[in-house]
This record gives structure tokens, C-alpha cells and sequence, in this order.
């Protein structure tokens, strides 16, 4: 029988799986024997990391003695650090009134949107006192309890129910749109401030039910909608007007809710003649909201973390949202919960307009925002599902689950000492009701695997992060929609560059090895003579040409499509020239010029930036960086990751952006001595020749191997 599975598998000479192709291009056959020799297990660092669990309170039993807490441990398989109840609405805050009595929840308290069951059970209606008791049964176990809810109200008069008779602090939008949300930095008729009532109210909650923190979740860590979109109200015009001594045209002062018209014209001069200054009133506003409640937190002993802004890295963050991560930080904040949605939006691509890129769009702000929060303990998302939502991606596409946690648990930020410093401290899943034992022990092997001990180095260029520069990248953004450094540095990543770390300038002379500068025209002098100085490896400088890199470099190639363009390397070979290629397609977001998304599921308009210069920049850095090479016809969906575990041994993560198995030929820096393939899969020793090795990677998944050099 012809192209039978067993014609298709191919078998070697020795008996095991033949991950080799004989004869294909690139690709040197495994001789008689080779790749049995499969490295001996070491001893390495156990796995440290911390598990946070968000779930409803549907995720519990309100008819057990115990609330469900013990069931529910033995069904985990391990006792998580913290659980967050997701309490939905934002009137489990406004509508306490102490413990005194007991009374019934609405059902958007009980579960996310009010849905009706779980796979486990259907909704119960929990009383406070219940919830009580739940707390108390889970800290019996040593588990921290807090409490999170959105911004989300019902708009209806019901028990319970409070923020419907307060229009006035609602979000609204540049239209006059009054939206069913709230906006926390507005103010009641009578003059007060809102986050005052949410500060006294947080106290007493985070007091009587005994909460140990307090989970700001999205809408209340920034707002719902972009600042070019909310909040142009009276109110909200009002605040900035004081807080900058600013003053508008004639037509537009005074109040102007009534006349819906002129509220948009108004908030669109302001967005367009005073953007810089509304964005850094509302990062003032929002520090100063934040302050109160971390203050008000911690006087009782209690914590705060923090969601970031709608999967934002810091310039966005700023930008769109108004949320700066270091004030934040600098606040005493004790999280960030970094909201990584990468396996979600690879199954919907109505999530994002780069959805084919969001794995390294994520990636890319994990690893800057713990750059530009150094002290920061970040814990990023592990989706597995949300049936309010509809997404299951646990179930769904488990392979890219696995992925994502591998590769977020391996991104590193160099220290003061000249350490690496892992980005993430552990997962925050998302969410985590009605989970099978069996799913939970598949969650934790890969867990343990990626956070396993400390890389001495991770091959590739340490990315130079500076404050500085994104304090000037506003103004060059607004001026000129020039490309900014998260927008580098994701469209780096999904070219195949080997970046994994970040090292910020003040640490530079901690580090050797190459280094990428994104936009190194936003640095300042000092810092820009700190980066011409250095001498212990390649230096890559891609962005706006800037003179003095551009006479220091040893090779500089230019954008065909944007002259403007330019990769200088510092430190190279004089005189080598790159051929960038006919790859003239314009990388462009589906935000059209000079315009402005209304989501985070959209992006933020750039200038031309052709896809050949951004792929000629990545494999030049592939190419002079001396570590893995892809060298068949995958190199494209193929990514590879390499973790310096000591000299001679080195650990891949080898991913695949392509929805079918691929089995990528890699050549290797020196000969192999042996491999050990860390992943369930593949299920077989992995064969090499020489330098040469050939693995089968799932499709959106990824395979782990441990290799040693000769």
C-alpha cells in the first residue's frame, strides 16, 4: 500500500522515530545510530513560583459545610497562593452596609454577567455572610483572599443596587453616549469626588469580610474607552482645566453636557490642540485615585494589586489610558496582574486586527513593563477559559496554552548585580472554576517547567530599556506616528529576533553580550554616550537615523520603503552590506492614518514601515547572534528561544506559529553531544548528526529540549 502511515513516519535503521528527510534541502540524514544518545537527567533548581487563581463565586458550593473549599483544593492538586473572587459588579462595593445582617446577593455578584450555571453547578444565591464563611474556610487552608470587580453595574432599581441613580458618574463618550459603566475619577452633583466614597466603602469591606486585598480589575485601573474617546463632560473638562491653568476657546466654556454638539467639538480640539496635556492630567488623576486607595489598603494591613491597562504595554498604557505603570509602582502598589491574552485573541481574530502577531505583541509588553518597573512583581495571565466570555482556550487550543506559558515564564530582566531577574513571579489564571483534576496537574506539569531555575544568559541581544526615552516617545508619537518601541519590538519578535531580555540603561555596565536599541533617537545625550561606549558586543540600533550611531556603525542599512529607517550595528565588521530584499509590503495597522481606535482589540495607527526591513533586521540578528538557526523552509513559522543553562548545555524553546505540525531542521553553534526533550511531546528521542537536529513541533505549540554541545 502506498503512502501508508507507516511509509509517512519513516523509520531509522536504530529503530527510533527518523526526524530527519533524506536529501531534503539543508538537511544532513542521521547516520546509523545517531541520536540515541539522550542526555542524563541533572539535578537542576526546583521550580519557584506562585499560583493566583481569579474565580467567581460559582466556583464554590454554598451547601457544603466548608463552602467547597476542601473539594475544591483536592481537586487543584495544590494549595494556590492566592484566589481573587470575581464579584462582577461594582455595587458589591457601593451597596455594603456592614455584617450585621445577612442578606441576599444579586446574581451579578454570584457570577460574571449573571450566568446561569457552570459545568459544575448551577448559579446559587450566596448571602454576605456566606461569602464570610468562604473566606474564613479558605484561610483555614493558608489561602489569601481578595476581592476584585469591573465597573460594571445593572441599570435597574433592585436590592442591592446603587450606581444606577448616579448618571453623573458615569463614563460618557466624546458624543454624549452616557454608558453604563463607571468612571472612577469623576465627581457627584454636589462637588465630591467619587473615589472618596470608594475609598471609605473599600476600607469597611476589605475589613468586615476579612479580605486580604484588594484586586483592582478593569474599568477602575483605568478607563473602559481610550482618552481620545471619554470622558469630554463638564466634570471631567473642568478637573483638567484646574489642574493645568489652561483655558479653551470661547465656544466651549462654561457648561455644555446639554448640547451635544458642541461636547464633541470641544472634545475633539482638546484631542487635537491638547492631547499631550489631557493625557498627563488624567496620569496624574489616576495616581492620585490610586494613591488613596493603596493608602487606605495598606493602613489596614491589607494589599492592592493591580490590572494593567487592557493588555497595554507602558507607552500604551499612557497613551490611550492614561495609566503610567511606574507612578503606579512608585505608589507602593503590590502587583501588577498583567493581562496576557495572546491564546484567547489566536482563537478570535475579531480580538485583535494582529491577531496572527498578539503572542509577541504580549510578550513584548511582559517584558517592558518589568523594565520600566523593575521592583515590580508581575503575574501574568494563564487563560484557560471564561464561559461568560466564550472562550475555552484550555480546551481548545492547548498547545498554544502550553506555549505561552513556557515562553512567559522565560522572559528575564537584568538587575543591579547583572542577574537575570524572571518577568513573571507566576500565573493568575483566568478564570478558574469547573477545572478537572486531570486539566490542573496538566496545567501545573508546565507551570514547573517553565519556571524551573534561573538561565546563566539567554542567548540573543538584551533589549537597553531607559525611562527617559518613553517620556519623550509621547510628543514623538503624537508629532510624527513614528513606530514606538513596543511596536519594534513585537514586530522584532514575530520575525524570528532573539530577544528575551531587557536589561535598563542604568544596569547597562552589568551586562556583555549584543544589545538592541529601539528609537535610539529618543535617548538623551548622557545616556546615548553611554550606549556609543559600549564595547562588549554588537549593538543593534533600529529607528529614526540618528547621526552619531550612524557614523560609529560598522553596518547600516536603510528602509526601502521608509529612507527614514535605519539599522546601524555598533561594534561590526566595517564595510559588510545588507540586502534588505523585495519584501516592500507596508506593515499597517487597520486604524486608518491620523485616526484613533475606539479598543484595545485594534491598534494604534503607525507611519510605513516596509515587512522587509523588519525581517532583514531580525536575521541579521539571527545570523550574527551564533546560536540556533532554522535552516529549512520553516524559518518562518518557527521561533526559537535559547536558555544559557552552563557552558556546554543549553535549553530551547521552540515554538511554532503555524496551525500544523512542522518539523524544522536547526543548526546548532557547535557539534551535539545529547538531547533531553523536556515536553511530553515528542514522545521520542530526538535524533541529530554533527550540528544538525530535526524536531516535530505540534501546531501553535511548542517543544522544550535540552541539548549538550561536544
Amino acid at each position: 500500500m502506498k503512502n501508508s502511515r507507516r511509509d509517512f513516519i519513516k523509520i531509522s535503521s536504530g529503530g527510533i522515530l527518523a526526524p530527519f528527510m533524506t536529501g531534503e534541502a539543508g538537511v544532513v540524514p542521521v547516520e546509523p545510530g545517531a541520536g540515541a544518545n539522550v542526555m542524563q537527567q541533572r539535578n537542576q533548581p526546583p521550580a519557584t513560583y506562585q499560583k493566583w487563581l481569579w474565580i467567581e463565586l460559582i466556583g464554590f458550593d454554598n451547601t457544603s459545610n466548608d463552602f467547597g473549599v476542601g473539594q475544591f483544593i483536592r481537586n487543584t492538586g495544590f494549595v494556590p497562593e492566592a484566589v481573587s473572587f470575581l464579584l462582577a459588579s461594582a455595587d458589591f462595593l457601593h451597596s455594603h452596609s456592614g455584617m450585621k445582617e445577612e442578606w441576599v446577593f444579586p446574581d451579578e455578584f454570584c457570577s460574571y454577567g449573571a450566568r446561569p450555571a457552570s459545568p459544575e453547578r448551577k448559579r446559587q444565591p450566596w448571602t454576605n455572610l456566606q461569602l464570610k464563611g468562604l473566606i474564613d474556610h479558605l484561610h483555614r487552608h493558608g489561602v489569601a483572599v481578595y476581592c476584585s470587580f469591573f465597573d460594571f453595574f445593572v441599570d435597574k432599581e433592585a436590592p442591592g443596587r446603587w450606581a444606577y441613580q448616579h448618571r453623573e458618574i458615569r463614563e460618557t463618550g466624546i458624543n454624549g453616549t452616557i454608558y453604563p459603566f463607571i468612571h472612577p475619577l469623576k465627581r457627584f452633583k454636589d462637588g465630591t469626588f467619587y473615589e472618596d466614597l470608594f475609598v471609605g466603602k473599600l476600607k469597611q469591606v476589605l475589613a468586615d469580610y476579612g479580605f486580604d486585598g484588594f484586586h483592582g480589575a478593569d474599568g477602575y485601573t483605568s478607563g473602559r474607552r481610550p482618552l481620545s474617546e471619554v470622558d469630554y463632560t463638564d466634570d471631567m473638562i473642568g478637573q483638567f482645566l484646574a489642574a493645568t491653568g489652561l483655558e479653551l476657546p470661547a465656544g466651549f466654556r462654561g457648561k455644555k453636557d446639554g448640547e451635544k454638539d458642541v461636547l464633541k467639538k470641544r472634545g475633539e480640539w482638546v484631542w487635537k490642540n491638547k492631547r499631550a496635556e489631557w493625557i498627563r492630567f488624567h496620569v496624574e488623576r489616576w495616581a492620585a485615585f490610586w494613591r488613596k486607595a493603596i493608602d487606605a489598603a495598606h493602613s489596614l494591613d491589607k494589599k492592592v494589586v493591580f490590572n494593567t491597562a487592557w493588555t497595554r504595554d507602558p507607552f500604551e498604557a499612557i497613551y490611550r489610558y492614561g495609566i503610567d505603570y511606574r507612578r503606579i509602582a512608585d505608589l507602593g502598589i503590590d502587583g501588577f496582574i498583567v493581562e496576557a491574552v495572546g491564546s484567547a485573541v489566536a482563537m478570535e481574530p475579531e480580538l485583535s486586527d494582529e491577531h496572527t502577531k498578539f503572542h509577541y505583541n504580549a510578550l513584548a509588553m511582559i517584558l517592558l513593563i518589568k523594565a520600566h518597573c523593575p521592583g515590580a512583581v508581575l503575574r501574568p495571565f494563564t487563560q484557560i477559559h471564561d464561559t461568560t466570555e466564550q472562550y475555552d482556550a484550555l480546551r481548545h487550543i492547548p498547545t498554544f496554552v502550553e506555549r505561552e506559558i513556557c515562553q512567559v515564564a522565560n522572559l528575564y530582566v537584568v538587575d543591579r548585580e547583572g542577574k537575570l531577574e524572571r518577568c513573571s513571579s507566576g500565573p493568575m489564571c483566568c478564570l478558574s472554576d469547573s477545572v478537572a483534576a486531570h486539566e490542573w496537574k496538566w496545567l501545573e506539569d508546565r507551570w514547573d517547567l517553565g519556571f524551573t531555575g534561573i538561565p546563566e544568559a539567554v542567548a540573543g541581544a538584551n533589549l537597553v530599556w531607559s525611562g527617559k526615552a518613553l517620556d519623550n516617545q509621547l510628543d514623538d508619537y503624537i508629532g510624527h506616528r513614528n513606530w514606538t518601541i513596543h511596536k519594534w519590538l513585537y514586530e522584532l519578535l514575530a520575525a524570528g529576533a532573539p530577544v528575551a531580555a531587557a536589561v535598563p540603561i542604568a544596569h547597562l555596565d552589568q551586562v556583555k553580550g549584543p544589545l538592541l536599541v529601539l528609537n535610539p533617537g529618543l535617548l538623551p545625550e548622557k545616556e546615548m554616550k553611554k550606549v556609543l561606549a559600549y564595547h562588549r558586543g554588537e549593538v543593534y540600533c533600529i529607528g529614526k537615523a540618528v547621526p552619531a550611531v550612524s557614523e560609529a556603525a560598522g553596518i547600516r542599512f536603510n528602509d526601502p520603503v521608509n529612507g527614514a529607517l535605519t539599522c546601524a550595528v555598533l561594534n561590526s565588521k566595517a564595510g559588510r552590506h545588507i540586502t534588505v530584499g523585495e519584501g516592500r509590503e507596508v506593515i499597517q495597522p487597520a486604524t486608518a492614518p491620523g485616526s484613533e481606535p475606539e479598543s484595545w482589540t485594534k491598534s494604534l495607527s503607525f507611519e510605513p514601515v516596509s515587512a522587509g526591513f523588519v525581517r532583514a533586521c531580525a536575521a541579521h540578528m539571527r545570523s550574527e547572534i551564533k546560536g540556533p538557526l532554522v535552516t529549512s523552509q520553516d524559518m518562518d513559522d518557527v521561533k526559537i528561544t535559547t536558555l544559557v543553562l552552563s557552558e556546554k548545555r543549553l535549553r530551547l524553546l521552540i515554538g511554532s506559529d503555524n496551525f500544523y505540525y512542522k518539523t524544522p531542521s536547526v543548526k546548532m553553534p557547535g557539534a551535539i553531544k545529547a538531547i533531553e526533550v523536556k515536553t511530553k511531546f515528542p514522545g521520542v528521542p530526538v535524533g541529530f548528526s554533527g550540528d544538525v537536529f530535526r524536531v516535530r513541533i505540534p501546531g501553535r505549540g511548542m517543544v522544550v529540549l535540552d541539548l549538550e554541545l561536544a
